[in-house]
């Protein structure tokens, strides 16, 4: 029979192999609670609910770097690594299905339904359909882990892995279909709102940092609980808090929502002229 100690001497597994930056936990915290005030004043502004999803990723991420500030006090404490561990994986979810859904949005805004090799409804329900599976697949690797029992824990590592895995080809394959629809749409040149160019390439830049984070956070999850990326601090911090930081800075500031918006608008003021006029 082999003990408890036995098999974590075999599987060298550590909740912590550092302690948590007391600093670098509070100055994320700080950073990414300004950007959930500032998305949360955006709302109640021009109340577009798809907003309400990047509120949802800021405020994770504030819990996260919240409950790595208690496990600075104490990283042997399973409550705080949990809580850090599945708020911060799963947060970039929320963000993820803000970008598929502008996808849809920005097709219609261009006016491309015709061009474009899928109907813009079934770009959103193609992918946020994948992201609530991802979110569902972490949800439940973090849940096992939380069993506080080692066999158990890494088997719920490895769900996370399938979990990131799929978030990773997701977003590539969102990659690929918004830059097939760019490439129809230029050679159409029928588009009658130039916005749509802009929110192109902004979701391109945002779906780049978030991609970014997550293969970061697949390669660290599959190398395993001994080796360097999961073991030193400062790689969470340049490849996961950095990114996540400048995709929903990069929202907040250039908005690409206001257009669809602008769009909307100006379609239900025709509509409504149309109907005067008859």
């Amino acid at each position: 029979m082999v003990s408890s100690t036995q098999r974590r001497k075999k599987y060298d597994w550590e909740m912590f192999r550092y302690i948590p930056s007391l600093i670098g936990a509070i100055i994320s915290l700080v950073i990414f609670a300004i950007l959930a005030l500032l998305y949360s004043w955006q709302w109640i502004k021009a109340r577009n609910h798809i907003v309400i999803l990047a509120i949802l990723t800021a405020i994770c991420e504030v819990g996260g770097y919240g409950a790595r500030i208690g496990s600075h006090y104490d990283n042997k404490a399973w409550a705080p690594f949990l809580v850090q561990g599945t708020l911060l994986l799963v947060g970039p979810l929320f963000l993820a299905a803000t970008i598929y859904m502008m996808l849809g949005r920005t097709i219609r805004l261009a006016g491309g339904e015709d061009i474009s090799i899928i109907k813009p409804m079934w770009y959103t329900r193609i992918f946020v359909g994948a992201d609530v599976a991802t979110f569902g697949i972490q949800g439940l690797g973090s849940g096992i882990m939380g069993t506080m029992k080692l066999h158990l824990a890494l088997a719920g590592e490895k769900i996370v892995i399938a979990g990131l895995a799929l978030q990773v080809a997701t977003f590539m394959a969102f990659l690929v279909a918004a830059a097939d629809f760019h490439i129809r749409m230029n050679r159409h040149n029928e588009a009658s709102v130039p916005q749509w160019k802009k929110m192109l390439w902004i979701l391109y830049a945002v779906s780049s940092l978030v991609l970014l984070r997550c293969v970061f956070r697949l390669v660290e999850y599959a190398m395993g609980n001994t080796k360097y990326l999961i073991s030193h601090e400062w790689t969470l911090f340049v490849f996961d808090t950095v990114p996540m930081v400048l995709a929903l800075a990069i929202m907040l500031i250039l908005q690409p929502s206001k257009y669809v918006a602008t769009r909307i608008e100006k379609t239900e003021e025709n509509d409504s002229q149309l109907g005067a006029k008859v």
